[in-house]
């Protein structure tokens, strides 16, 4: 669970459930199917929403990952139940293996909640586009 207060507001934005988040109708693409079939409920500033599982939902495009990089990727919703993905540090794959740097959460916007993420590694010479790439 994601607990986020500040003094701007009276309640906190979380997730209530699983989102089960998933590969969607197409490689580029997300699904949200939450495995008690049911959607994802969810809190932004302590008002409830709803979000009724999704077979394509895409994604937010973001700067491409370079080649020989992991990336986190946080799936958010806003009040609408629009799908939108915060792209986190690009982090060297050697660096990751030898231990001397991290995979860090992005800093997620106030107005959405966070319904889970996806890591994106890119080994050769492939880069990763979001809403973009399968």
């Amino acid at each position: 669970m994601s607990l986020n207060l500040n003094d701007n507001n009276r309640g906190g934005t979380f997730c209530l459930s699983n989102a089960g988040l998933a590969i969607g109708s197409t490689a580029s693409q997300i699904a949200i199917a939450a495995p008690n079939g049911a959607g994802v409920d969810y809190c932004i500033k302590g008002l409830s929403y709803h979000k009724a599982d999704a077979a394509t939902a895409a994604i937010t495009a973001a700067d491409t990952q370079a080649v020989l990089t992991t990336c986190l990727y946080v799936i958010c919703l806003n009040a609408a139940g629009t799908v939108s993905s915060v792209k986190g540090r690009e982090v060297l794959n050697a660096d990751l293996t030898a231990g001397t740097d991290v995979l860090e959460w992005p800093e997620v916007d106030e107005d959405v909640c966070p319904i889970g993420a996806v890591k994106v590694k890119c080994e050769s010479t492939a880069t990763f586009t979001a809403g973009t790439t399968l």
